[in-house]
């Protein structure tokens, strides 16, 4: 059978060639299947290199210091709460005297860094 090109990704197989004479100047994504030593070689080389991209960029931001806020913004005041490690009720009869910011007029926001600084000087 022989190969003919109908467009520049599809081919069509015509009588009298094999894979090998269509494969010699022609690059087609599956043209022909893949053996099983080239699915395993190509899982190989996309796992080594997914590896690599992953090693990198964990290189990458250990490098960077994150401020938690910038990462996770505003805690509201449950989250608050269990960051400090106290319950609600207790949370709420010391919330007045915490770093605090108004996010709407009705809604207040915590900062990790704040609360912090202010048990350290508690």
């Amino acid at each position: 059978m022989r190969w003919r090109s109908l467009e520049h990704s599809v081919l069509v197989r015509s009588p009298g060639t094999g894979p090998s004479d269509v494969l010699g100047s022609v690059r087609a994504p599956l043209a022909v299947p893949a053996s099983a030593l080239e699915e395993l070689l190509a899982d190989r080389v996309a796992g080594e290199v997914t590896r690599i991209a992953e090693d990198l960029i964990r290189e990458a931001f250990a490098a960077t210091e994150f401020d938690p806020d910038e990462v996770y913004g505003f805690m509201n005041s449950e989250e608050a709460a269990e960051f400090l490690g106290l319950p609600y009720s207790s949370f709420r009869e010391i919330a007045p005297s915490l770093p605090r910011h108004a996010i709407t007029p009705a809604r207040l926001g915590y900062l990790r860094r704040e609360l912090l600084e202010w048990g350290r000087e508690r």
